[in-house]
């Protein structure tokens, strides 16, 4: 199965909660890198429900922290899986972990399909169910079961599909070996308790570059401080004919966009990333 990633055209956060999360408001944008994920399930010779994972990265967690294990937990508890199961997860790693693509969260959710799958359980009578038990997994899970372009606010799980947002040019997403941590930047964010901000992105249906070079990722000021490399790699972009670019999510990944007839341009950028062993991949309109 194929596990594909998002990248974030703004990143707004709006205000501090009470519950300790924060509003923001950003357009989800699926692209065309993804993770591999092999999955077999059996019947359990033991009365206990077992997940066992593997992956080919060593710094993936291969316990109850990997989302895929609490999708599967979530998912037996949800629906009252009874039947004890043995669940095997081989995950092939490329999306870049910590790179604020939500290759995490892609993961879980293509396991949530496949079990939905596999149970035969009926997508319209449990829609929201299912989508309850995506949002039990993580903030963004339930985008990457719709993984349409999407406009989302609240945590990220309030979601509007934009039918119209299309991105024509080729997406060159680099990641300079740089892991970052959701809550760190969150946590280091420094807004005010009181804080507010209004939406500017709730009227936005299709992609303009114009429009998007005047709104910044809320998190870049920060993480641009700490890694002033990823400043840099947004400017080399920039400066090489790309039409926009911003970071993703929490970071640490930067992603370009070039017209098509900036392929030689697109290529050129692709070579000296590369060069530095930078994680480079180019997601075609």
């Amino acid at each position: 199965m194929k596990s594909y990633p998002k990248i974030n055209f703004g990143l707004r956060i709006l205000r501090k909660r009470t519950d300790g999360y924060h509003d923001i408001e950003t357009i989800f944008y699926p692209v065309k890198i993804y993770d591999e994920i092999g999955l077999k399930i059996d019947g359990s010779e033991t009365d206990l429900n077992s997940v066992i994972l593997k992956s080919n990265k060593s710094y993936i967690p291969l316990n109850k922290d990997n989302l895929c294990y609490k999708a599967v937990w979530n998912f037996f508890k949800a629906f009252r899986i009874a039947d004890p199961y043995r669940i095997e997860i081989d995950l092939v790693k490329n999306i870049p972990v910590g790179g604020g693509l939500g290759g995490g969260s892609s993961n879980a959710a293509t396991i949530i399909k496949f079990l939905v799958n596999y149970f035969s359980i009926n997508i319209e009578e449990n829609r929201e169910k299912i989508l309850e038990l995506a949002l039990s997994v993580g903030s963004d899970v339930p985008f990457f079961l719709i993984m349409k372009p999407c406009y989302a606010e609240g945590r990220g799980e309030k979601l509007k599909i934009l039918r119209d947002f299309r991105v024509n040019q080729n997406i060159l997403i680099v990641n300079p070996n740089i892991h970052i941590s959701t809550r760190w930047a969150f946590e280091n964010l420094n807004y005010p308790p009181d804080f507010k901000k209004d939406s500017i992105l709730r009227n936005i249906s299709g992609f303009d570059p114009e429009v998007f070079r005047n709104i910044e990722n809320d998190f870049e000021k920060i993480v641009f401080g700490k890694f002033p490399v990823l400043r840099d790699l947004k400017n080399y972009m920039l400066e090489n004919g790309a039409v926009y670019s911003s970071m993703s999510g929490s970071g640490a990944t930067i992603f370009g966009l070039f017209d098509e007839n900036k392929n030689g341009i697109l290529l050129k950028c692709r070579e000296e990333f590369l060069k530095k062993n930078y994680l480079t991949f180019i997601s075609k309109p």
